[in-house]
């Protein structure tokens, strides 16, 4: 991708100029969270694993209404974590601030946590399913607006 910067005026993508090409800086922070939220799914895949030994079923969950929140405690993460991260990434490589960086990644990453708590403890509300969930659709659209106005400012059609 060439750059249309002069010397004197920044690359356009927070990127860095190597040779007249625009360098984009690799997700290092999203990398950090990424991990974390591979460490929470792979807790939660376990959880699933141990609760279906337990129970001696191989596959689905037979009506048994404690192994399918579990089963829903994992994929709720899953279903959330994957559109997150790729976004929060996206950011990271249009140059968003570290700070924002570090602020929407470990909000989201806090939430899942918090919503795994309280869905595992109850299938009714609670306050840490409540909490979670805000939280990570509060880390979902921040990352996704903020992804627009980084386009909008940079980016060109």
């Amino acid at each position: 991708m060439r750059a249309r910067s002069s010397p004197k005026s920044p690359p356009p993508h927070g990127g860095r100029l190597v040779e007249g090409l625009l360098a984009i800086t690799p997700p290092l922070i999203t990398a950090l969270y990424a991990g974390l939220c591979g460490l929470l799914a792979l807790v939660l895949a376990i959880r699933v694993s141990l609760h279906r030994s337990k129970e001696r079923i191989d596959l689905g969950y037979e009506g048994n209404s404690d192994l399918f929140r579990t089963i829903r405690v994992h994929g709720n993460n899953i279903e959330s974590t994957a559109i997150v991260l790729v976004i929060l990434a996206i950011d990271e490589m249009l140059g968003a601030p570290t700070l924002a960086i570090h602020l929407m990644g470990a909000g989201f990453f806090v939430g899942r946590i918090l919503h795994a708590q309280g869905l595992h403890k109850t299938s009714g509300p609670s306050l840490g399913r409540i909490a979670g969930q805000s939280l990570t659709w509060l880390a979902m659209a921040v990352v996704s607006f903020y992804a627009v106005y980084l386009f909008a400012v940079r980016g060109r059609l």
